[in-house]
């Protein structure tokens, strides 16, 4: 038999460019950047076809060729799969990996815990921690609907990407199920009485306490005398930077100047509203106050328990005892 070299020759090239496409299209799917790069938060939304979503992942440099991660897509199909919503997603990631992330519509279920008292900013952050919704939206949508207050503290499931007025119609249902028949007990002072729940809420933890301090609030606005309440200072804070992650605290001498009718050490009466989501036993307490002796009261922050004074003399040297030494 006649040994034909060319055929040699072209089979060997033949070859060669197919091993070497295939080592080209496996690389385009490995990870765009090494180890620690840096994750950012991917949204895919309702509607968007596979080829847009790809090309968004190459344009923020997730993926290292969109037409490589195409082709991966539809060879496995994930192309079918891909699930809106938001997606926590690195260069470090392979496509692969990626993918899989968009289609997994079960793994994108999560769980978000609101502690008592969280207001509109403090829920916002765990949402978007959570990847539920885009930083800032919670906030801008809970402040045009006039929220704050009938967010009720509970632990939710939501899809991330899940629309952020559904979000607020679940909290909104759950407050009207769980607080609004207490409230609907004294239906001409529900509104006052939901502010003074969430003072009380932020002021104090203990139920008992809570009943004592709703009773203070009430005999000081009677009075006339300031409510002077530390947690309405934070609320001004919040309310200057919504996006911030500094938190309250510490206070400072500035923070109590603050021009802002939430604060209780310039303005007599209530604040124009709720500055948090109270749960149901400082709800309670907002209705069924504790009368007692006593006009102050201050935390003590090693034990968190709550010191009560009746005179001001008292609560100056209550704030010397257990405030100045910590």
């Amino acid at each position: 038999m006649q040994f034909d070299a060319r055929k040699l020759i072209v089979g060997s090239v033949a070859v060669a460019l197919v091993i070497g496409a295939a080592a080209f299209f496996i690389f385009d799917l490995t990870p765009a950047a090494g180890e620690g790069g840096q994750s950012v938060v991917f949204d895919v939304r309702p509607g968007e076809k596979f080829r847009t979503i790809i090309s968004a992942l190459a344009s923020q440099g997730l993926v290292r060729s969109s037409i490589a991660t195409e082709t991966l897509s539809l060879l496995d199909g994930a192309a079918l799969r891909m699930q809106p919503g938001l997606y926590k997603l690195s260069p470090s990631m392979s496509s692969w990996e990626i993918l899989g992330e968009l289609s997994g519509r079960s793994a994108n279920e999560v769980t978000v815990t609101i502690p008592e008292g969280s207001n509109m900013y403090q829920i916002d952050a765990a949402l978007a921690n959570a990847l539920v919704l885009q930083r800032g939206d919670f906030i801008r949508y809970a402040a045009e609907n006039s929220l704050e207050g009938k967010l009720f503290p509970d632990t939710y499931r939501f899809f991330t990407g899940t629309p952020v007025a559904d979000v607020a119609q679940k909290l909104l249902d759950d407050f009207n199920a769980k607080a609004g028949p207490i409230l609907a007990a004294d239906p001409k002072n529900a509104t006052s009485d939901l502010v003074i729940a969430s003072l009380v809420e932020k002021e104090v933890s203990d139920p008992n306490d809570q009943k004592i301090v709703a009773g203070i609030i009430l005999k000081r606005l009677k009075a006339g005398i300031p409510l002077d309440i530390d947690a309405t200072i934070c609320y001004i804070k919040y309310q200057n930077a919504p996006t911030s992650t500094a938190g309250c605290l510490p206070l400072t001498p500035f923070d109590y100047k603050a021009d802002s009718a939430y604060n209780t050490y310039l303005y007599k009466g209530l604040p124009p509203g709720p500055i948090g989501n109270p749960g149901i036993t400082a709800i309670q307490a907002a209705l069924i106050p504790q009368s007692s002796p006593y006009l102050y009261y201050l935390t003590d922050p090693a034990t968190g328990k709550t010191v009560f004074a009746k005179t001001l003399d008292e609560q100056n040297a209550n704030r010397v005892k257990y405030l100045k030494a910590n």
